[in-house]
C-alpha cells in the first residue's frame, strides 16, 4: 500500500471514530495490512493537519481540521459554563481548548464582534450591541 493510500486510512479513522493515540492508529492500520511505525503516523499526522482537541475528561482525541467544527460538538465537548452580562459574554472552556473554540466563534461571528480576551480556559467576548451577544449565545448552546 502507497503513502497516499495509508494516509487515506488514517484520514477516514480519526474522522470516523474518537481516537486518542497515535498507538491506535499504528493498531487499526495493521489490522488493516499495513505496516506503519509511529513516527511515520506522527508525520503522516503533521501532513494531515491533524490536531489534539481536549475533551472535558482531560483527554484528547485527534481531529482533522476542516470537520473539526462540524463532527465535534464544541459545547458539549469544551464549553463548561457561560455567563451573558450586557453586550458580553464570559465562556468558561476546558484548559487548553480555547483556541480551537475562539477559532471557531471568530469564523462564525467576526462581524458581530467588537473585542475577544483570551487565557488557557475562559474567553471573553464583547459585542457591538446586547441583542447580538443574546443571538449569539443561543448559536453557541447549540454548537
Amino acid at each position: 500500500m502507497n503513502k497516499k493510500e495509508r494516509l487515506e486510512k488514517i484520514r477516514h479513522f480519526v474522522s470516523d471514530y474518537e481516537v486518542g493515540t497515535q498507538e491506535a492508529i499504528v493498531e487499526y492500520l495493521k489490522q488493516s495490512g499495513i505496516t506503519a511505525t509511529q513516527a511515520t503516523i506522527s508525520r503522516d499526522i503533521k501532513e494531515l493537519g491533524i490536531v489534539k482537541i481536549p475533551q472535558k475528561n482531560n483527554t484528547y482525541i485527534y481531529e482533522l481540521p476542516k470537520s473539526a467544527s462540524t463532527s465535534l460538538k464544541l459545547a458539549d465537548n469544551n464549553i463548561l459554563d457561560f455567563e451573558l452580562l450586557r453586550n458580553m459574554i464570559n465562556l468558561r472552556l476546558v484548559p487548553g481548548s480555547t483556541a480551537f473554540v475562539k477559532r471557531q466563534i471568530v469564523e462564525d461571528f467576526s462581524d458581530d464582534i467588537f473585542s475577544i480576551l483570551a487565557d488557557d480556559d475562559t474567553i471573553l467576548l464583547i459585542f457591538r450591541n446586547e441583542e447580538m451577544a443574546h443571538k449569539v449565545l443561543e448559536e453557541i448552546k447549540n454548537w
